[in-house]
């Protein structure tokens, strides 16, 4: 009997995470360095509802993470000119010191990772990671399917 695939991806997880962290361990920035990245890349572009998406997570996470950022002084909600109900997040001067650090760290992170298989399977690997990410919304489950049908509902 194999073991199932996702408790390896559970612990390739908390490995990426904990060389992540330790990378990063001199930042004022204790967590959300993804999050944190998401929004540093569409700078003031970027609203609530959009990370939500990117991170296809609940909007309840979503927001204690924004909250936990803003707190610390790294991010911070604007009214969005076109629709003042929706806030869009900004990375604040704090925040931009850190954002090239972070990229920094999640490439040399992803390059550790793949240098330790062949390097004709980390070139296919990565890649095929995307596309079984990608392909997620073929295989049943309720959290999957949820964020698929809504993703797809916006762009009917």
């Amino acid at each position: 009997m194999s073991k199932p695939l996702g408790i390896t991806f559970a612990m390739l997880t908390r490995q990426y995470i904990s060389v992540l962290s330790k990378r990063l361990s001199h930042i004022p920035l204790e967590r959300y360095y993804y999050p944190f990245w998401l929004i540093s890349q569409e700078n003031g572009k970027i609203g609530q509802q959009q990370l939500v998406d990117q991170l296809q997570t609940d909007k309840v996470a979503v927001v204690r993470i924004i909250d936990y950022l803003e707190k610390e002084g790294f991010v911070k909600r604007k009214t969005n000119p076109d629709d003042r109900r929706c806030h869009l997040l900004e990375i604040t001067p704090k925040g931009k010191s850190l954002a090239p650090e972070i990229s920094k760290a999640i490439d040399e992170t992803n390059k550790l990772f793949l240098s330790i298989v062949d390097a004709d399977f980390a070139d296919k690997f990565a890649s095929q990671i995307e596309q079984l990410g990608d392909r997620l919304k073929e295989i049943p489950g309720e959290r999957i399917a949820l964020y698929y049908d809504k993703i797809a509902t916006k762009n009917d």
